[in-house]
């Protein structure tokens, strides 16, 4: 009975597998479809799988090599990414210090220091001259760093500061001096509190003197105070206080100084 039983059992066995065996033999004369396939042509099948398989073996090495490649590359690249950044950060700066140099060469950086101020001076002192001509008159600075008159009063024409009057010439020298007194009063250590003018007055008309007057009497609102030195009686006449300076007398008297108020 034990031996029936494994002869059974190899039977069952036996018929599975002629039934997948059968099942696989359908399944290829569906795909033959009545061909026939030689002995040559199978072999020749077998050489094309196994150099496809080849094939693809090689495919896969390359393809593993390319990724590691890949890798390394893009490494690579963000290091090179990182490198030109800083390249480009470092000749930045370089430029800068090359501009830095080229302004402390010499007196570069003082001359620049100047021109600045220059042009404060000239920009406050425009407008001291735009009041004092009654918006006829402004001053800018050329391309040379020299002083030249807009006049506004004739559509914004620029000429020369020779081409003024005299009594122009002073109003601008005034108020070149004035603004460069306003600049020292603004950057000094000590404040400026008093301002003197000497002469310059006897070339003005009666208008431009009332003026001239007017204005130094507006300064005072700006903490400043200024002293004129003038013989000329008009102006004397409108000043509020006066330090008259009287010469010495053949009798021997010495010089004085006498106070006069209004």
């Amino acid at each position: 009975p034990e031996q029936r039983r494994q002869w059974a059992q190899l039977a069952a066995e036996h018929r599975e597998r002629e039934q997948a065996l059968r099942a696989q033999l359908a399944q290829l004369a569906a795909k033959l479809r009545g061909r026939v396939l030689s002995a040559d042509e199978w072999a020749q099948s077998q050489a094309q799988l196994s150099a496809a398989k080849a094939a693809a073996e090689a495919a896969l090495e390359t393809r593993a090599k390319a990724a590691q490649g890949a890798s390394e590359l893009a490494a690579r690249h963000s290091r090179w990414c990182e490198l030109e950044a800083r390249r480009v950060d470092q000749a930045a700066q370089l430029e800068r210090l090359g501009k830095l140099q080229a302004v402390l060469k010499a007196n570069a950086f003082v001359e620049y220091l100047a021109e600045e101020q220059l042009m404060q001076v000239s920009r406050a002192a425009s407008e001291r001259l735009s009041e004092l001509t009654r918006r006829r008159y402004a001053i800018e600075v050329d391309s040379g760093g020299g002083f030249v008159i807009r006049d506004d009063a004739n559509g914004g024409v620029k000429r020369p500061v020779s081409t003024l009057s005299g009594g122009e010439t002073f109003l601008t020298s005034l108020a070149l001096a004035l603004a460069l007194s306003a600049q020292i009063q603004l950057k000094g250590e000590y404040p400026l509190e008093f301002f003197f003018l000497d002469e310059g007055f006897g070339t003005l008309d009666q208008e431009l003197l009332d003026m001239v007057i007017g204005a130094l009497e507006k300064l005072h609102m700006d903490s400043l105070a200024v002293g004129v030195i003038s013989h000329v009686p008009e102006l004397r006449a409108r000043l509020a206080r006066k330090l008259i300076v009287l010469p010495a007398e053949p009798s021997g008297r010495g010089s004085r100084i006498v106070v006069e108020e209004l």
